[in-house]
Protein backbone atom coordinates (compact mmCIF):
# COMPACT_ATOMS: atom_id res chain seq x y z
CA UNK A 1 0.00 0.00 0.00
CA UNK A 2 1.17 3.58 -0.59
CA UNK A 3 2.84 5.40 2.29
CA UNK A 4 0.59 8.38 1.64
CA UNK A 5 -2.62 9.29 -0.20
CA UNK A 6 -3.36 12.52 -2.02
CA UNK A 7 -6.47 14.59 -2.63
CA UNK A 8 -6.54 17.15 -5.47
CA UNK A 9 -8.80 20.19 -5.10
CA UNK A 10 -9.29 23.84 -5.96
CA UNK A 11 -8.07 26.63 -3.69
CA UNK A 12 -11.60 27.44 -2.47
CA UNK A 13 -12.24 23.80 -1.57
CA UNK A 14 -8.85 23.49 0.15
CA UNK A 15 -9.62 26.54 2.27
CA UNK A 16 -12.87 24.94 3.47
CA UNK A 17 -11.23 21.56 4.07
CA UNK A 18 -8.35 23.02 6.08
CA UNK A 19 -10.49 25.40 8.12
CA UNK A 20 -13.16 22.80 8.95
CA UNK A 21 -10.77 19.83 9.13
CA UNK A 22 -13.23 17.74 7.08
CA UNK A 23 -13.19 15.70 3.90
CA UNK A 24 -16.24 15.11 1.74
CA UNK A 25 -17.36 11.48 1.34
CA UNK A 26 -19.56 11.20 -1.73
CA UNK A 27 -22.25 8.93 -3.18
CA UNK A 28 -22.24 7.45 -6.72
CA UNK A 29 -24.69 10.03 -8.08
CA UNK A 30 -22.29 12.87 -7.20
CA UNK A 31 -19.26 11.36 -8.98
CA UNK A 32 -18.14 12.58 -12.40
CA UNK A 33 -18.23 9.12 -13.99
CA UNK A 34 -21.89 8.14 -14.69
CA UNK A 35 -20.91 4.45 -14.63
CA UNK A 36 -19.15 4.64 -11.27
CA UNK A 37 -20.64 1.94 -8.99
CA UNK A 38 -23.86 2.12 -11.04
CA UNK A 39 -23.15 -0.38 -13.80
CA UNK A 40 -24.45 -3.91 -14.30
CA UNK A 41 -22.14 -6.90 -14.17
CA UNK A 42 -22.31 -8.86 -17.42
CA UNK A 43 -23.96 -12.25 -17.76
CA UNK A 44 -22.53 -13.67 -20.92
CA UNK A 45 -22.55 -17.42 -21.38
CA UNK A 46 -23.29 -19.91 -24.12
CA UNK A 47 -26.28 -21.96 -23.01
CA UNK A 48 -25.20 -25.13 -24.73
CA UNK A 49 -21.68 -24.99 -23.30
CA UNK A 50 -22.95 -24.05 -19.85
CA UNK A 51 -25.47 -26.91 -19.93
CA UNK A 52 -22.79 -29.44 -20.82
CA UNK A 53 -20.47 -28.17 -18.09
CA UNK A 54 -23.24 -28.22 -15.49
CA UNK A 55 -24.26 -31.78 -16.35
CA UNK A 56 -20.64 -32.95 -16.24
CA UNK A 57 -20.06 -31.37 -12.85
CA UNK A 58 -23.29 -32.78 -11.42
CA UNK A 59 -22.23 -36.23 -12.66
CA UNK A 60 -18.83 -35.88 -10.99
CA UNK A 61 -20.61 -34.98 -7.73
CA UNK A 62 -22.89 -38.03 -8.06
CA UNK A 63 -19.81 -40.20 -8.63
CA UNK A 64 -18.10 -38.73 -5.57
CA UNK A 65 -15.22 -37.28 -7.59
CA UNK A 66 -15.84 -33.72 -6.35
CA UNK A 67 -17.78 -32.19 -3.50
CA UNK A 68 -19.92 -29.10 -3.47
CA UNK A 69 -19.26 -26.29 -1.03
CA UNK A 70 -20.66 -26.76 2.48
CA UNK A 71 -21.88 -23.14 2.26
CA UNK A 72 -23.95 -23.88 -0.84
CA UNK A 73 -27.65 -24.81 -0.71
CA UNK A 74 -26.70 -27.78 -2.91
CA UNK A 75 -24.77 -29.28 -0.01
CA UNK A 76 -27.99 -30.59 1.53
CA UNK A 77 -29.40 -31.69 -1.83
CA UNK A 78 -26.34 -33.67 -2.93
CA UNK A 79 -27.03 -36.77 -0.75
CA UNK A 80 -30.52 -37.00 -2.25
CA UNK A 81 -29.16 -36.78 -5.80
CA UNK A 82 -26.55 -39.43 -5.07
CA UNK A 83 -29.14 -41.78 -3.65
CA UNK A 84 -31.59 -41.21 -6.49
CA UNK A 85 -29.17 -41.52 -9.38
CA UNK A 86 -26.47 -43.84 -8.04
CA UNK A 87 -27.57 -46.72 -10.30
CA UNK A 88 -28.41 -44.60 -13.36
CA UNK A 89 -26.28 -44.33 -16.46
CA UNK A 90 -24.86 -40.96 -17.38
CA UNK A 91 -27.22 -40.81 -20.37
CA UNK A 92 -30.28 -41.38 -18.16
CA UNK A 93 -29.00 -38.86 -15.64
CA UNK A 94 -28.49 -36.30 -18.42
CA UNK A 95 -32.05 -36.75 -19.65
CA UNK A 96 -33.43 -36.44 -16.14
CA UNK A 97 -31.60 -33.28 -15.18
CA UNK A 98 -31.43 -31.25 -18.41
CA UNK A 99 -34.85 -29.59 -18.14
CA UNK A 100 -34.17 -28.47 -14.59
CA UNK A 101 -30.90 -26.84 -15.57
CA UNK A 102 -32.51 -25.03 -18.50
CA UNK A 103 -35.24 -23.79 -16.16
CA UNK A 104 -32.51 -22.42 -13.87
CA UNK A 105 -31.02 -20.51 -16.82
CA UNK A 106 -34.43 -19.06 -17.67
CA UNK A 107 -35.09 -18.11 -14.05
CA UNK A 108 -31.75 -16.33 -13.86
CA UNK A 109 -32.48 -14.27 -16.96
CA UNK A 110 -35.98 -13.49 -15.72
CA UNK A 111 -34.87 -12.25 -12.31
CA UNK A 112 -31.60 -10.55 -13.21
CA UNK A 113 -33.19 -7.18 -14.04
CA UNK A 114 -34.79 -6.96 -10.61
CA UNK A 115 -31.59 -8.11 -8.94
CA UNK A 116 -29.59 -5.43 -10.75
CA UNK A 117 -32.10 -2.76 -9.74
CA UNK A 118 -31.95 -3.87 -6.11
CA UNK A 119 -28.15 -3.86 -6.17
CA UNK A 120 -28.02 -0.36 -7.61
CA UNK A 121 -30.45 0.85 -4.95
CA UNK A 122 -28.32 -0.64 -2.16
CA UNK A 123 -25.13 0.90 -3.50
CA UNK A 124 -26.65 4.30 -4.30
CA UNK A 125 -26.27 5.42 -0.68
CA UNK A 126 -22.70 4.26 0.00
CA UNK A 127 -20.24 6.97 1.02
CA UNK A 128 -16.78 6.82 -0.49
CA UNK A 129 -13.61 8.86 -0.27
CA UNK A 130 -11.61 9.00 -3.51
CA UNK A 131 -7.85 9.43 -3.23
CA UNK A 132 -4.78 8.79 -5.36
CA UNK A 133 -1.23 7.60 -4.73
CA UNK A 134 0.35 10.24 -7.01
CA UNK A 135 0.96 13.93 -6.17
CA UNK A 136 2.55 14.82 -9.50
CA UNK A 137 -0.09 13.68 -11.97
CA UNK A 138 -0.40 16.46 -14.56
CA UNK A 139 -3.88 15.44 -15.69
CA UNK A 140 -5.13 15.40 -12.10
CA UNK A 141 -3.61 18.83 -11.49
CA UNK A 142 -5.39 20.08 -14.62
CA UNK A 143 -8.80 18.47 -14.00
CA UNK A 144 -9.21 18.59 -10.23
CA UNK A 145 -6.84 21.30 -9.03
CA UNK A 146 -8.02 24.23 -11.14
CA UNK A 147 -5.44 23.94 -13.93
CA UNK A 148 -2.48 23.85 -11.50
CA UNK A 149 -3.77 26.81 -9.47
CA UNK A 150 -5.19 24.55 -6.78
CA UNK A 151 -3.87 22.36 -3.97
CA UNK A 152 -3.07 18.73 -3.22
CA UNK A 153 -3.40 17.51 0.35
CA UNK A 154 -1.27 14.63 1.58
CA UNK A 155 -2.71 12.17 4.10
CA UNK A 156 -1.03 9.36 6.00
CA UNK A 157 -2.21 6.67 8.37
CA UNK A 158 -1.81 7.39 12.10
CA UNK A 159 -2.15 4.11 13.96
CA UNK A 160 -3.29 5.50 17.31
CA UNK A 161 -6.02 7.53 15.59
CA UNK A 162 -7.43 4.45 13.85
CA UNK A 163 -7.07 6.24 10.52
CA UNK A 164 -9.25 4.93 7.69
CA UNK A 165 -6.48 5.01 5.06
CA UNK A 166 -5.30 1.52 5.92
CA UNK A 167 -8.64 0.25 4.53
CA UNK A 168 -8.14 1.93 1.15
CA UNK A 169 -8.37 -0.35 -1.88
CA UNK A 170 -6.98 0.32 -5.36
CA UNK A 171 -9.35 0.71 -8.27
CA UNK A 172 -9.21 -2.04 -10.87
CA UNK A 173 -9.31 -0.44 -14.30
CA UNK A 174 -10.84 -2.54 -17.06
CA UNK A 175 -11.60 -2.20 -20.76
CA UNK A 176 -14.72 -4.31 -20.29
CA UNK A 177 -17.52 -4.44 -17.74
CA UNK A 178 -16.70 -7.27 -15.30
CA UNK A 179 -18.48 -10.59 -15.63
CA UNK A 180 -20.99 -11.90 -13.13
CA UNK A 181 -21.40 -15.26 -14.83
CA UNK A 182 -19.71 -17.05 -17.70
CA UNK A 183 -20.08 -20.75 -18.55
CA UNK A 184 -17.69 -21.81 -15.79
CA UNK A 185 -19.21 -19.52 -13.22
CA UNK A 186 -22.84 -20.42 -13.83
CA UNK A 187 -22.08 -24.14 -13.84
CA UNK A 188 -20.12 -23.86 -10.58
CA UNK A 189 -22.95 -21.92 -8.96
CA UNK A 190 -25.72 -24.29 -10.05
CA UNK A 191 -23.81 -27.37 -8.92
CA UNK A 192 -22.78 -25.79 -5.64
CA UNK A 193 -19.05 -26.08 -6.29
CA UNK A 194 -18.82 -22.39 -5.47
CA UNK A 195 -21.25 -19.96 -3.92
CA UNK A 196 -22.03 -16.51 -5.23
CA UNK A 197 -20.64 -14.08 -2.67
CA UNK A 198 -22.63 -10.81 -2.46
CA UNK A 199 -19.68 -9.15 -0.71
CA UNK A 200 -17.43 -10.02 -3.64
CA UNK A 201 -20.00 -8.69 -6.11
CA UNK A 202 -20.33 -5.41 -4.20
CA UNK A 203 -16.53 -5.05 -4.07
CA UNK A 204 -16.33 -5.56 -7.82
CA UNK A 205 -18.88 -2.79 -8.34
CA UNK A 206 -17.24 -0.48 -5.80
CA UNK A 207 -13.66 -0.88 -6.97
CA UNK A 208 -13.89 -1.26 -10.76
CA UNK A 209 -13.83 1.57 -13.30
CA UNK A 210 -13.32 2.00 -17.01
CA UNK A 211 -9.70 1.97 -18.19
CA UNK A 212 -10.39 5.50 -19.51
CA UNK A 213 -9.84 6.69 -15.92
CA UNK A 214 -6.66 4.71 -15.25
CA UNK A 215 -4.52 7.87 -15.25
CA UNK A 216 -6.08 8.78 -11.90
CA UNK A 217 -4.45 5.85 -10.05
CA UNK A 218 -7.32 5.96 -7.62
CA UNK A 219 -7.55 4.38 -4.21
CA UNK A 220 -10.93 4.32 -2.56
CA UNK A 221 -12.31 4.02 0.97
CA UNK A 222 -15.91 2.97 1.54
CA UNK A 223 -17.80 3.68 4.77
CA UNK A 224 -21.03 1.90 3.90
CA UNK A 225 -24.06 4.16 4.22
CA UNK A 226 -22.14 6.56 6.43
CA UNK A 227 -23.87 8.35 9.28
CA UNK A 228 -26.83 9.52 7.23
CA UNK A 229 -27.97 7.00 4.63
CA UNK A 230 -30.07 9.49 2.68
CA UNK A 231 -27.47 12.26 2.47
CA UNK A 232 -25.91 12.80 -0.99
CA UNK A 233 -22.56 13.39 0.74
CA UNK A 234 -21.09 13.78 4.21
CA UNK A 235 -18.29 16.04 5.44
CA UNK A 236 -16.34 13.98 7.98
CA UNK A 237 -13.55 15.26 10.23
CA UNK A 238 -10.07 13.84 9.79
CA UNK A 239 -7.32 13.73 12.39
CA UNK A 240 -5.10 16.79 12.28
CA UNK A 241 -1.96 14.62 12.34
CA UNK A 242 -3.24 12.64 9.35
CA UNK A 243 -2.58 15.66 7.16
CA UNK A 244 1.17 15.54 6.60
CA UNK A 245 1.62 17.81 3.60
CA UNK A 246 0.05 20.63 1.59
CA UNK A 247 1.26 20.89 -2.01
CA UNK A 248 0.69 24.12 -3.92
CA UNK A 249 0.25 24.00 -7.68
CA UNK A 250 2.87 25.53 -9.97
CA UNK A 251 0.34 28.29 -10.78
CA UNK A 252 -1.14 28.81 -7.32
CA UNK A 253 -1.24 32.60 -6.72
CA UNK A 254 1.09 33.85 -3.99
CA UNK A 255 -1.74 35.33 -1.92
CA UNK A 256 -3.47 31.94 -1.89
CA UNK A 257 -0.23 30.29 -0.80
CA UNK A 258 0.13 32.81 2.01
CA UNK A 259 -3.41 32.43 3.31
CA UNK A 260 -3.37 28.64 3.30
CA UNK A 261 0.14 28.52 4.74
CA UNK A 262 -1.08 30.52 7.75
CA UNK A 263 -3.90 28.04 8.32
CA UNK A 264 -1.51 25.11 8.06
CA UNK A 265 1.06 26.61 10.43
CA UNK A 266 -1.65 27.26 13.01
CA UNK A 267 -3.75 24.08 12.79
CA UNK A 268 -1.34 21.54 11.28
CA UNK A 269 2.15 22.64 12.40
CA UNK A 270 3.66 19.23 11.64
CA UNK A 271 2.51 19.29 7.97
CA UNK A 272 5.04 20.14 5.28
CA UNK A 273 4.45 23.02 2.89
CA UNK A 274 5.39 21.84 -0.58
CA UNK A 275 5.36 23.06 -4.15
CA UNK A 276 4.73 21.32 -7.47
CA UNK A 277 7.26 22.63 -9.97
CA UNK A 278 7.88 21.91 -13.67
CA UNK A 279 11.12 20.12 -14.48
CA UNK A 280 12.99 22.10 -17.11
CA UNK A 281 14.27 19.13 -19.11
CA UNK A 282 11.09 17.00 -19.19
CA UNK A 283 7.30 17.19 -19.28
CA UNK A 284 7.02 16.29 -15.62
CA UNK A 285 6.41 17.86 -12.24
CA UNK A 286 8.50 17.49 -9.13
CA UNK A 287 7.44 18.11 -5.54
CA UNK A 288 9.83 20.34 -3.62
CA UNK A 289 9.83 22.02 -0.21
CA UNK A 290 8.44 25.51 -0.20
Amino acid sequence: MPEAYYKYMSYSTAEIVLKNQTLRWTTPATLNDPYDIQFDLRIDFDRKAALELTIEKFWEIIQGKVQCSINSPMHTVTPILKLRYKDHSKEDFTLAITDGILESFASLEKNITRTREDTRAILSSVKILCLTDSPDNQLMWAYYADSNKGIVLKFENVAELDSPYKTAKPINYSNEVPMLFDEEGISNTLTGLTRTDPHEIFNTLLYTKSAAWSHEREWRICSGDGRNKDAPHEDIRFGSRELTGVIFGCRTPNDHKHLLSEIVKKSYPHAQLLQAAPISHSYELEIVKL
